[in-house]
């Protein structure tokens, strides 16, 4: 179905996203971004955003641009993964890594697909299922974990350091 629909309203109904930058008004308080998100998106779940929330003592009342930047990433984090959407889609900040990765663990669908962008390999290596690496906008590798284990004889962060030297 993702394949089918083209970048828009149809796709934003199914494709959850984390971009690296916040796209939040500063001047609106939490609680009022769970408002917008419930309205702007079906499948948002407040009372997840609100538990997410309640876990990390962030107060719902508080305004984005009080925050840290941490913070903030979190908030944005929890908007993400209130979400029951298809396909999530997030780039990993090493600063925040653990969090990410813990809501990932306990948060996603789990008949949704995630794609997580990252050179933290190591990091979330237990956590994936299939790696696609991509060099200079071409796919070098598109296999399960698996098979790379057995064929490559390596891991999954040997193999990545390998392909692009680092």
């Amino acid at each position: 179905y993702i394949k089918e629909a083209p970048v828009g309203t149809e796709s934003k109904k199914v494709i959850s996203y984390l971009p690296d930058h916040t796209y939040l008004g500063g001047g609106m308080r939490v609680n009022e971004i769970i408002d917008f998100f419930k309205d702007f998106y079906e499948d948002f779940e407040p009372e997840r955003a609100y538990d997410m929330l309640e876990k990390l003592q962030i107060d719902p009342k508080q305004k984005l641009k009080t925050m840290s930047k941490g913070t903030k990433e979190k908030v944005q984090l929890i908007l993400v993964m209130s979400r029951r959407a298809d396909l999530y889609i997030l780039g990993v900040d090493p600063a925040a890594r653990d969090y990410i990765l813990n809501t990932i663990i306990t948060n996603y669908d789990e008949h949704a697909s995630i794609l997580i962008s990252t050179h933290l390999i190591a990091d979330i290596e237990n956590i994936l299922d299939q790696v696609i690496f991509i060099k200079n906008g071409q796919i070098v590798k598109d296999a399960s974990v698996e098979s790379i284990r057995e064929e490559e004889g390596m891991s999954i962060d040997a193999l990545f350091r390998e392909v692009f030297r680092c």
